[in-house]
């Protein structure tokens, strides 16, 4: 393949996660002009039954419906695919808060999205197979002083097992994060952080003529939404980058990648393993070095967001999506750099 090409076939994908970008990012200035909305509404009433207050309440209306609607725009309808239910695929994955490592970010990208998530040694994501397809809520009112939220995240489990049994003996009342996929789709989203996780808030076990089963209900009172989560599932160690190694030898399932310290600080600016089927594949490099760390820099095998070099330093992560055999693209927002 010419360079000319791969020049054009990296660019191509870079306008594609620009254009994802933009897209999302015109739905948070939607949801955000909504809310200002809303206050200019509660304004406009104040400014009906308290005539005192007219003048401050009028500014307020003026000051929000001008920037909201211009920012809104025209909003189109959806064909029924967008409206129909039954949207979520039946496997749930599972992760109690504390398997987070330490230094985990759930901060979603300005595009919505979370990269791999970062867990302890030996911690892996454990999923859920519902017997009847999740359901979603999420609503909202509005108090006194401020939005009353609830996001609400419910699954059947059939049967009455041992397992569902220790669950709900060891786990009611725990905090969890929360990753469900969208059926007929690869997209996966993710619920919960450490700081408004989804608690384990109820269950319900049927044991009788109607049916066995354990419904549990996940909890929590926050305005913030799910966002997109473009990571890796993690249920299986990391597969280990040979020290001082400047190929990364990347392998069929393997998709997380801890890269070690060498015995003095080394580049890695090649890649192995892959092949034209691996494209759309998405990997995670995560740091674990203290000193001599690696780094990888903007070149012909590594697209970096702003040709900004990473370092792999304990608690720094990276994730990467193949472009072809021979080039990983870095995926935006999914870099983490520690110092």
């Amino acid at each position: 393949m010419s360079n000319k090409t791969k020049n054009n076939k990296v660019l191509s994908f870079i306008r594609s996660q620009e254009r994802a970008y933009k897209a999302r990012r015109n739905l948070q200035v939607k949801f955000l002009c909504c809310i200002m909305l809303l206050f200019a509404s509660v304004s406009a009433f104040a400014a009906i039954t308290s005539p005192e207050d007219a003048k401050v309440s009028t500014e307020i209306v003026i000051g929000t419906t001008l920037s909201s609607m211009m920012a809104i725009g025209s909003i189109d309808d959806v064909p029924d695919s967008e409206v129909a239910g039954e949207s979520i695929a039946y496997k749930v994955w599972l992760l109690e808060t504390k398997q987070l490592a330490d230094n985990a970010s759930l901060a979603p990208s300005a595009n919505r999205e979370i990269s791999t998530l970062l867990l302890k040694p030996g911690e892996y994501m454990h999923y859920f197979e519902a017997h009847d397809i999740p359901t979603y809520t999420s609503s909202g009112e509005k108090g006194d002083l401020t939005i009353a939220s609830t996001n609400t995240f419910t699954i059947i489990m059939g049967g009455v097992r041992d397992k569902l049994l220790n669950f709900i003996e060891q786990k009611a009342g725990c905090k969890f994060i929360i990753v469900f996929q969208e059926c007929e789709s690869p997209n996966r989203f993710i619920l919960g952080n450490p700081c408004k996780p989804m608690v384990l808030k109820s269950y319900n076990l049927n044991n009788n003529k109607e049916n066995r089963s354990v419904t549990f209900t996940f909890e929590s009172r926050t305005i913030r939404q799910y966002n997109k989560y473009v990571g890796n599932i993690i249920s299986r160690p990391p597969a280990a980058h040979t020290p001082g190694a400047t190929t990364l030898n990347l392998s069929s399932g393997d998709d997380i990648y801890n890269i070690p310290a060498g015995t003095s600080a080394y580049s890695i600016d090649a890649i192995s393993g892959l092949t034209d089927s691996d494209k759309g594949r998405r990997i995670t490099l995560v740091g674990t070095a203290a000193s001599n760390a690696a780094s990888i820099a903007d070149s012909a095998s590594f697209v970096l967001s702003g040709g900004a070099t990473w370092t792999a330093k304990n608690g720094s992560s990276i994730s990467f999506q193949v472009l072809d055999a021979t080039t990983l693209v870095e995926v935006i927002g999914s870099r983490v750099q520690t110092s």
